[in-house]
């Protein structure tokens, strides 16, 4: 459910040209919204650049707008790939390279590329003038294995910190199984490495010990083969008076996916609304669940690779 854009400098300072431009970008690449930029480069590198093509020929609310989308970027829907640029390479060029490298979804570019890429869409400058369409920031997902892994697999490959929140998480197999092939798709074609999974369970009498949870999600998975740096099951006791623990979420650094019904795997009739929160919801979940400022701990494992 996230969609990944490679975004030329001068395609920025384009959408900087006019307020509604402007509003519209932020409002397509917020929280709620699946679309995300994707990082060729050290950020630092990549502002410094879009900065030097807008010059100081421009009116000082268009500096004032370029500099805070630039910073809007950073802190909300940056992909941490790791792909680089090649200065001898056009940027267009160094964008099939890294979509070579792995997969991504659409290139931001100033002019017409002429040339057709497999698996890309484009957006270009003059197509700002009639918006940028939004995309559906929700999901009605089978529970069946595969429909389950299709849904989350670009969520999961391109974010770098990820929390599974799934507060009657076993070691039965339908619940097993997903997180299984979850964690293996964190990995498999990411552009992201060394990331960092994070499992938070209910403390709760009937399930075997966290230990006993982690050795069996290892067993299943050779984290050798991918980018997986950690990985940490917890089990959180909820406070007097506190926040319940009862929802399940995806919880990454680019977004949260809410799941209605649970992250099992069950019979194919059945369907979840899977569904991307707002900003004020996400900032209250990281804080409870990727900061646990809302929970105790009751017991916790951790392996790195």
């Amino acid at each position: 459910m996230l969609v990944e854009h490679l975004i030329e400098p001068e395609f920025l300072t384009q959408v900087v040209s006019s307020r509604r431009n402007f509003n519209d970008f932020l409002r397509e690449f917020s929280r709620q919204s699946p679309r995300v930029v994707g990082k060729l480069q050290k950020f630092s590198k990549f502002r410094k650049k879009t900065l030097q093509v807008q010059g100081e020929a421009v009116n000082e609310d268009q500096q004032t707008m370029l500099i805070e989308l630039l910073q809007f970027i950073e802190e909300t829907c940056l992909v941490d790939r790791n792909s680089g640029i090649d200065g001898n390479l056009s940027f267009l060029e160094n964008c099939i390279n890294a979509h070579q490298q792995s997969p991504s979804h659409i290139f931001c570019l100033n002019e017409p590329a002429g040339q057709a890429v497999g698996g890309i869409g484009f957006i270009y400058s003059a197509d700002l003038n009639n918006g940028i369409n939004p995309l559906p920031n929700q999901k009605l997902v089978q529970k069946s294995l595969d429909e389950m892994v299709q849904a989350t697999s670009d969520f999961l490959r391109l974010s770098s910190r990820i929390t599974f929140v799934d507060p009657y998480f076993s070691h039965r197999a339908a619940m097993l199984n997903p997180m299984v092939k979850f964690i293996e798709f964190c990995g498999a074609n990411s552009p992201v490495e060394s990331k960092e999974i994070t499992i938070l369970l209910k403390d709760r009498t009937d399930v075997p010990s966290i230990q006993f949870l982690m050795d069996a999600i290892t067993t299943h998975n050779d984290f050798n083969s991918t980018g997986i740096a950690s990985l940490t099951v917890t089990s959180l006791k909820e406070r007097d008076n506190g926040e319940a623990l009862h929802n399940r979420y995806i919880i990454s650094e680019l977004g949260a996916l809410f799941w209605g019904i649970g992250l099992d795997e069950r019979h194919s009739e059945v369907n979840d609304d899977v569904v991307m929160l707002n900003e004020e919801i996400f900032s209250k979940r990281f804080e409870q669940y990727c900061e646990l400022k809302a929970f105790d701990v009751s017991d916790s494992a951790n392996v790195t690779f």
